[in-house]
């Protein structure tokens, strides 16, 4: 839940820009050639219109989540060490041992892990954006 309420702010504020970014006279066309229905100007223009300012703002909150949690899996507070099982510990830990070859492992899997998600999921994503749902 405190996750949520750190990344959803990214999100929030990227579709209130793509909202904003919505040019007015397209709204004035909508409600001359088929405004009658609500259902239908969010299907053909609000959402549209948002959907790149919604998949960079789920980009950006998924970044800053993840980083968070990486962060996160690995604390020293009073004296004492709390961690979790995760990348960020396995980090955390090599970098604190001075296990520096574990840590160039840990930080080339979590690049990895980061090129794959950008290649296969935020890619198709954004191009979708760029040929479909784009405002002219």
């Amino acid at each position: 839940a405190l996750m949520m309420l750190g990344t959803m702010w990214y999100i929030l504020f990227n579709v209130i820009a793509g909202a904003q970014a919505i040019p007015a006279e397209l709204f004035d066309v909508d409600q001359i050639y088929g405004g009658a229905r609500p259902w239908s100007k969010w299907r053909t223009l609000i959402l549209p219109g948002i959907f790149p300012y919604l998949i960079t703002g789920v980009v950006t909150a998924v970044g800053g989540a993840w980083n968070a949690s990486i962060v996160s899996e690995y604390v020293v507070f009073q004296g004492g060490v709390l961690k979790a099982q995760g990348l960020g510990c396995i980090i955390s830990e090599a970098a604190a041992s001075g296990n520096y070859s574990l840590l160039m492992a840990g930080t080339i899997v979590m690049s990895g892990v980061v090129l794959l998600t950008n290649r296969l999921v935020w890619g198709p994503l954004y191009k979708l954006a760029q040929e479909k749902y784009r405002i002219l």
